[in-house]
């Protein structure tokens, strides 16, 4: 049994209710602090609503969520600057290059102490720091959104199917960084 101060996030008889349907009903679980999580279901099991309950996009019906021990119905001030989250479908603006892009929401964040060139190695994109976003694989445009999703130094960060249609050598090149990720905290 692990102590809660372990837990990242904790989750405890969630209920969504959008009228009579039931989007998700019931859930509970735990994720540690520096533990990879993976929340796996079929299309429509309610996978999506309890990230977006979690990230404090929506309300609860029922139930109690925590993040960093916080509360997400009323701590929502407190928990955004501590997440990243990297929506699926990320896009970015086409003529901005990696490093711009980086730059531009490290800014957005009020961040100026963001290590866009360690973001640019993490993501392993230092090749591809000078390439405008509009000119990058699939493959490519996940990986910066990764890097962006970490440039408020996030204390935990969601990845809503981060490899979702890309090949299989560039879903590869994804895990690499993710395992990276977990390797440095």
């Amino acid at each position: 049994m692990t102590n809660s101060d372990d837990h990242a996030i904790v989750v405890e008889d969630l209920t969504k209710r959008y009228g009579d349907l039931r989007a998700v009903d019931g859930v509970s679980f735990n994720v540690n602090k520096g533990e990879v999580f993976a929340f796996l279901g079929p299309n429509g099991a309610g996978k999506t609503t309890t990230v977006e309950i979690i990230e404090t996009i929506r309300v609860p019906t029922s139930g109690k969520v925590r993040v960093l021990g916080m509360d997400v119905t009323t701590r929502k001030r407190d928990i955004v600057p501590r997440i990243g989250v990297l929506p699926q479908g990320f896009s970015s603006f086409d003529r901005l290059s990696v490093r711009e892009t980086i730059q531009y929401y490290s800014r957005l964040f009020g961040r100026r102490d963001t290590d866009v060139d360690g973001l640019v190695a993490l993501a392993h994109l230092r090749d591809k720091s000078d390439v405008q976003f509009k000119r990058l694989s699939g493959g490519l445009k996940q990986r910066l959104g990764i890097a962006i999703s970490l440039v408020n130094d996030p204390e935990v960060v969601f990845l809503d199917e981060p490899t979702t249609g890309l090949d299989p050598h560039a879903r590869r090149a994804v895990w690499d960084v993710l395992l990276d990720l977990k390797t440095k905290g």
